[in-house]
């Protein structure tokens, strides 16, 4: 909630403590379910570099665990990084293999809204070849 409301520095300090809390107590899936939060917040905060890292880990332990739902958020994040990073083509591809593991799992809310996503990236490529060729 004190990401949504702008504030950054109290959504910091209770994902630092989400994140420390499940590591104490063993809970792997809160783990990382905080690291692809922590991965968003700093991705808004305009920090791509944290935010790719909290993302990979997140990445990494959601595939250790076997949790499609947390690799696909992972990857997600990963996706919207590279977007705001100016790196369409890196972004579609997280994007995409969010949606396949979204797509085998039936999470139907997520795949709508990364199709969304993808559509308003494949126009904007769309648009810029278009200026592109004009040039």
């Amino acid at each position: 909630m004190r990401r949504l409301t702008g504030d950054y520095p109290g959504a910091g300090n209770a994902l630092g403590e989400a994140l420390d809390i499940s590591r104490e107590i063993g809970d792997r899936g809160g783990e990382v379910e905080t690291l692809n939060d922590m991965g968003a917040l700093y991705r808004v905060r305009g920090d791509l570099e944290q935010a790719n890292t909290y993302h990979r880990q997140a990445l990494e332990l959601a595939r250790e665990i076997g949790s499609p739902w947390d690799e696909a958020e992972a990857l997600a994040g990963l996706g919207r990084c590279a977007l705001a990073a100016g790196r369409p083509t890196e972004a579609e591809d997280g994007l995409r293999q969010s949606q396949g593991i979204f797509q085998r799992i039936g999470a139907t809310a997520e795949i709508a809204g990364l199709a969304t996503e993808l559509d308003t990236l494949t126009l904007d490529e769309q648009l810029r070849a278009s200026a592109d060729d004009r040039d």
